[in-house]
């Protein structure tokens, strides 16, 4: 599973860079990009909107993975101690930007 979510980062990593690539190409429109084994030249906008839906899906898959990966250090936790209450620990979870705003309005 950490080779998975390993995957998913590196991946997503790539993805930034090559949005980050695409914001600096203003005066092209139409780009080179990497399909599997073929290079295409592509409208930049149709890739852009590609690769901010694979950043979706990407950043999904590694959210349920993270969730998973919680889920079974309870169980694992559950196993050792033969005690059904869960560390507060394991629950913690990330705020979003909106819910920063709000805190520090």
């Amino acid at each position: 599973m950490f080779q998975v979510c390993g995957d998913y980062d590196r991946n997503r990593n790539a993805n930034r860079e090559a949005l980050n690539k695409l914001k600096k190409e203003k005066d092209e429109k139409k780009v080179w990009v990497n399909l599997g084994e073929f290079f295409i030249k592509m409208d930049k906008n149709s890739v852009k909107t590609y690769i901010e839906k694979d950043q979706e899906s990407l950043d999904s898959g590694i959210s349920s993975l993270r969730e998973t990966v919680k889920e079974k250090m309870a169980e694992l936790e559950k196993l050792e101690t033969g005690d059904d209450k869960i560390s507060k620990g394991f629950k913690l979870r990330g705020i979003s930007s909106d819910e920063l705003y709000n805190i520090t309005k």
